[in-house]
């Protein structure tokens, strides 16, 4: 049991790091493209990592 509950942990933490990364790529998209893009693959790598994650 409480590896399933330190699953769906890790999966609420990735979710909310991927809508801040998210906020944060929208916010820079007009002003710094290098943040831009920067916050867009670490959002890309976390979907990753949380579809991997929700497929285990």
């Amino acid at each position: 049991m409480n590896e399933q509950s330190t699953k769906q942990d890790r999966i609420t933490e990735l979710r909310n790091k991927i809508y801040y990364a998210e906020s944060a790529r929208d916010a820079y998209k007009e002003i710094n493209l290098n943040l831009y893009e920067t916050n867009s693959v670490y959002a890309d790598a976390l979907r990753r990592e949380l579809k991997d994650l929700e497929e285990s």
